[in-house]
């Protein structure tokens, strides 16, 4: 699964770049961590993907809620890849 698949299934499934600009991955140390949101009235979804390692966190965002992290997402599984 390379980095462009998983971007292309992410847009696919309304997923929008927050922030063209890509951030630090904690676990590799470079600027490769893409943050991609999605939002709707009942709430949202947030996923940090690093196109270097492709270390995926995922948080769920509730109407008035703080976010949650998603301890048992998997990036694979929830793209289709």
């Amino acid at each position: 699964m390379s980095h462009d698949d998983v971007r292309r299934a992410l847009a696919k499934k309304g997923f929008k770049l927050d922030d063209p600009l890509p951030h630090d991955c904690p676990k590799w140390g470079e600027h490769a961590l893409e943050v991609w949101v999605l939002r709707g009235k009942g709430g949202g979804r947030d996923i940090d993907v690093c196109g270097a390692c492709g270390t995926a966190r995922s948080w769920r965002v509730r109407p008035l809620q703080d976010r949650e992290e998603d301890t048992a997402f998997d990036l694979r599984s929830f793209v289709g890849l």
